[in-house]
């Protein structure tokens, strides 16, 4: 599917603009025909990679629950969706929900238009909306599906704010000690030219002049190859084969890993969670929950559960035998599966884990931050020692 942006004239002659997905643009324009559109401007667009960047996902939670507080007042959905478009400020959202109520206005159900905008709609919001039409409760469902965007933007904010200011270190100390060796260094090697000829440059004060002197002449050269090789390791990466090792690496990473593989098991079981609560059916809930995770290796692991729920086995053993899920969750979901509570367990399960993974995130920065301080002050100190060790042998100091 295509996405084309258009404007054309409604039956009241009014422009109006959006954004409508078709194989072909022959497709498109039938499309706004059978809407009583007549186009004016039909063009290929990149709204999706657009408006997944201009829309935070806190204001698509809080559409999702001004939506739901109006179909339970008893406003029709296309009108809620039209005065959610009036009143959203966000151009690129508005646009969506203009596009969203006029599939509606054509018989398209909500679920059927969210797909069209899959960049800023997931499947798991495509499916819980889905259910809520089918089984009568799409009030209900758009508010979880609100509530679930809300804790997961949290869980990000959290995130990054705890390592905001270690970036901001790493950042920092980069930038200082890239300028000490271009800038600063250099204006040393007059004064201590006549160590050099006389070879009694002590050996911190020679690696140093060498490091400064490399950067001056290639600094350029290994900044561009640096950034070729970054490139080049991202289009590697992206492959099945290489996202699967380098996953399996992070989560072996000592205190890393486990802090990763909380978080992604979080996610997993809160957004399992919330679609079997939402009604949908447990295999195709597994088929959207295992992308969620962002992990291959995880992601493999419930895979191979799911082909075990599809023999009619348990969904607690294969997690288990994959090594990557703790015995006390399995445990508890094995409980869950014979008590016929797995929905509430997985998000209960979520909680823990954000709690647990939040916890160590905050330790793992306080166990950050002093460790960059301390390789900040090796740094600058072996640049004092490197410029004042040729003074002191001079005048036999040392």
């Amino acid at each position: 599917m295509i996405d084309y942006q258009y404007e054309a004239l409604n039956s009241d002659s009014d422009r109006i603009a959006g954004v409508i997905s078709a194989g072909t643009r022959g497709d498109a324009l039938l499309q706004l025909q059978s809407r009583e559109l007549t186009p004016i401007r039909l063009s290929e667009s990149s709204s999706r990679i657009t408006f997944s960047r201009g829309i935070r996902s806190s204001a698509v939670a809080a559409s999702w629950a001004m939506l739901a507080d109006q179909l339970e007042t008893g406003v029709p959905l296309l009108s809620a969706l039209q005065v959610l478009d009036e009143q959203t400020e966000n151009s690129a959202l508005q646009s969506i929900l203009r596009d969203l109520a006029d599939a509606v206005a054509n018989g398209s159900p909500l679920a059927g238009a969210l797909e069209q905008h899959s960049s800023v709609f997931s499947p798991l919001e495509t499916s819980i909306v889905r259910a809520g039409e089918e089984g009568a409760f799409l009030p209900e469902a758009l508010r979880r599906i609100a509530a679930v965007r809300e804790r997961n933007e949290e869980t990000r904010s959290r995130i990054l704010g705890a390592m905001a200011y270690p970036a901001l270190l790493m950042v920092v100390g980069f930038l200082v000690v890239t300028g000490m060796l271009t800038f600063f260094v250099p204006k040393f090697e007059p004064l201590l030219d006549s160590l050099r000829k006389a070879d009694a440059m002590p050996w911190p004060t020679t690696a140093l002049l060498g490091i400064s002197e490399f950067l001056q002449h290639y600094g350029a050269i290994l900044l561009l190859a640096v950034g070729v090789a970054v490139f080049i390791g991202r289009q590697r990466l992206a492959g099945p084969p290489a996202r699967r090792l380098l996953d399996t690496c992070t989560l072996k990473l000592w205190f890393v890993g486990p802090l990763i593989r909380d978080f992604a098991i979080a996610r997993f079981c809160r957004v399992l969670g919330s679609l079997l609560q939402n009604g949908v059916p447990m295999l195709r809930s597994l088929e959207i929950a295992k992308g969620t995770a962002a992990n291959h290796l995880l992601s493999d692991s419930i895979a191979a559960a799911s082909e075990s729920v599809v023999s009619g086995k348990s969904l607690a053993r294969p997690l288990a035998a994959s090594g990557q899920f703790s015995g006390d969750i399995v445990q508890m979901l094995y409980v869950a599966e014979q008590s016929n509570k797995l929905e509430s367990v997985l998000l209960s399960i979520s909680d823990k884990l954000d709690v647990r993974a939040q916890r160590r995130l905050d330790l793992f920065v306080k166990m950050l931050e002093p460790a960059l301080m301390l390789v900040m002050a090796v740094v600058v100190g072996f640049f004092v020692i490197a410029l004042l060790m040729p003074v002191f042998e001079s005048n036999g100091l040392v």
